[in-house]
């Protein structure tokens, strides 16, 4: 066995830069998803939210949208839900 001894500054110094490069690479990783992500991709079908809801109830979807808690977009009879606000609403009810 191979036993390596730091300095207790030099230690110190290591966890830094390893949590600075942590901390770009998630910021990058953060950065390119949200330059990928496709704004039309975001607009879901009824069955869709609802599937990704986890509800069964066209009742219940009306309900989310008439107390504001998701947002949706309604061309004529169409109505589309906004995938980003269905997300954050799931997590705004996260149980710990």
């Amino acid at each position: 066995m191979e036993i390596i001894v730091f300095e207790s500054e030099a230690y110190l110094n290591l966890q830094r830069e390893m949590l600075q490069i942590v901390r770009t690479t998630i910021r990058e990783a953060k950065e390119e998803a949200l330059a990928n992500m496709d704004p039309a991709n975001d607009w879901l079908s009824p069955e869709e939210a609802k599937s990704l809801l986890g509800i069964k109830s066209k009742t219940k979807l009306q309900e989310l949208r008439d107390f504001d808690e998701i947002l949706y977009s309604k061309a004529g009879k169409v109505i589309r839900y906004s995938k980003t606000s269905i997300l954050e609403y799931l997590n705004r009810h996260i149980v710990r």
